[in-house]
């Protein structure tokens, strides 16, 4: 299993969340007790790259008596012992465990209590374990200002201990409950293996918001798992299929952000990665336009109407500011920009909705909604919550009649008369009350196609994250409920005079990933 975090050959972090208590300082590093040996090591010497890239292997050796109180220890932080005339502020450490970046970057710090002039460099939130034998730990040493005298080497960076060859570094091996420590000493070789470490690619999904977004697109804990795996299923087959051979070092791995889908690996070599060079810019100038929803009958998914899609291949990094990666493909250059440029627009004749004579622009008042509408259990066995999520925008204009709006009158969700029967329960929670209040469903005149939720006069305090639901039998689905396709309901809010009501959609995420 790889290790999203660690750093160069002794070099890693400790806990950044939990420091060591004062008592168990002293003058010497770690500058805390560290006597009961772990099962973890690293003999021999460090590797260098000869780019700033140095590396350790390590070795786990658990004690032969099982009843030893560090016989299960993990890894958790390692913390090495730095030069004092190392300028740290300038140099700039990053780590990997097995090829793959480590989640919290290494950092350097003073330990409180040590002597003037200490300088520790940590790396925390290792992951390993006792099934981490062998594994390789690098850290990659660069300067923040080219020229200037940064740390880029082990002899500059290390503290060796006396009567050490410069380069020499000290590192303390730490597990979770800091009971279990050891203290290793490696010292540096020159010898430049024949392989050198590999070189992360990545592909990359963002949608970013124009102008005309409502609600800023946000994933969900749950697609933020489901989209880089699908993601995965299908770069890697074509990579397989273009006979792109991978670096067996590296098991692709994903990411995501509130914004940022994206999954990794890493080629044999550069010229592997020329192998799929034209079907990268072929997928960079076509998948914008399915990741939106251009090619259905409405022309956009709801979840990201106002946005569009960057498409890109790179290095590793944190998007946008990625490195050329194996397949160098930018989708804002390779893709045409008819293409690119487009932005997820619906089209609303198929929203015939509300049906009376408001305002209905976004963001026309400061209260929208999130795009995501969460399920829960309802009052009976036989019942679900179906919850929007009110959230406070900038209103386009606030100067406005509608952009001066101060209270959320009332809101109205656009749902089937033919489910009338169907709904069960209105409940409303503004943001601070610890629980929903229910009310009796209530709806317009035949024909209108509305559930009214009157007589909210939230203010804006209590209505960003108030809530408002509706209670279903569990015998319809959104769809069914919901004038909609894509399991999103459309909603919108109402001021006193009842002339702004901007409308926006929310989507069902659990049925919509099918996991409800």
């Amino acid at each position: 299993m790889n290790h999203a975090a660690v750093a160069a050959l002794l070099i890693a972090a400790a806990f950044v969340a939990a420091p060591l208590p004062s008592a168990a300082q002293n003058e010497a590093f770690p500058y805390f007790k560290c006597g009961v040996p772990t099962p973890y090591s690293f003999p021999g010497v460090s590797r260098s790259y000869g780019n700033g890239t140095f590396c350790g292997t390590l070795v786990v050796t658990p004690p032969t008596n099982a009843s030893d109180p560090c016989a299960k220890a993990d890894l958790r932080k390692i913390e090495v012992s730095i030069n004092p005339a190392c300028d740290v502020k300038n140099t700039i450490v990053k780590a990997t465990i097995n090829g793959v970046p480590t989640t919290v970057s290494p950092s350097f710090f003073v330990p409180a209590g040590a002597p003037e002039g200490s300088v520790v460099l940590r790396m925390t939130q290792l992951g390993l374990g006792l099934g981490s034998d062998g594994d390789n730990i690098c850290i990659t040493l660069s300067a923040k200002t080219p020229g200037a005298n940064a740390c880029t080497n082990l002899e500059s960076l290390c503290q060796a201990p006396p009567g050490a060859p410069p380069g020499t570094c000290v590192a303390a091996l730490v597990d979770t409950t800091l009971r279990c420590c050891k203290v290793n000493e490696v010292s540096p070789s020159e010898v430049t293996p024949v392989r050198p470490p590999p070189r992360l690619t990545c592909f990359y999904m963002a949608p970013h918001p124009t102008p005309a977004a409502g609600t800023v697109f946000k994933t969900d804990s749950r697609s933020c798992k489901k989209g880089p795996e699908d993601i995965k299923n299908v770069i890697l087959p074509q990579m397989l299929a273009a006979g792109a051979v991978m670096d067996e070092r590296v098991t692709p791995f994903t990411n995501c952000s509130d914004s940022v889908m994206s999954v990794c690996w890493a080629f044999n070599s550069s010229a592997e990665g020329a192998r799929l060079q034209d079907w990268a810019v072929n997928l960079v100038s076509t998948l914008p336009l399915e990741s939106i929803g251009y090619w259905t009958k409405y022309k956009c998914y709801p979840w990201l109407i106002g946005h569009q899609m960057d498409v890109t291949f790179g290095g590793y990094g944190i998007y946008p500011d990625i490195p050329l990666g194996d397949i160098n493909v930018a989708s804002t250059l390779d893709a045409p920009a008819n293409v690119t440029d487009i932005v997820c627009t619906p089209d609303m004749s198929y929203v015939t909705y509300p049906k009376c004579t408001c305002d209905t622009t976004v963001r026309n008042t400061q209260f929208g909604v999130e795009n995501w509408v969460y399920t829960y259990p309802g009052r009976k066995p036989t019942t679900k919550l179906y919850c929007f999520t009110v959230q406070i925008l900038n209103a386009t204009d606030p100067t406005s009649p509608c952009g001066r709006t101060n209270k959320l009158y009332k809101a109205e969700i656009w749902g089937n008369d033919k489910q009338r029967q169907k709904l069960k329960g209105i409940a409303v929670q503004p943001a601070g009350a610890k629980n929903f209040t229910y009310r009796s469903p209530s709806w317009g005149g035949p024909g209108d196609q509305t559930v009214k939720v009157s007589q909210l006069n939230w203010t804006p305090q209590q209505a960003d994250g108030g809530q408002i639901c509706l209670e279903l039998d569990s015998t319809t689905d959104i769809d069914s409920f919901c004038m909609f396709d894509f399991k999103t309901c459309w909603i919108n809010f109402f001021d006193e005079s009842l002339a702004c009501c901007p409308l926006y959609p929310a989507t069902v995420i659990a049925q919509l990933l099918g996991v409800d």
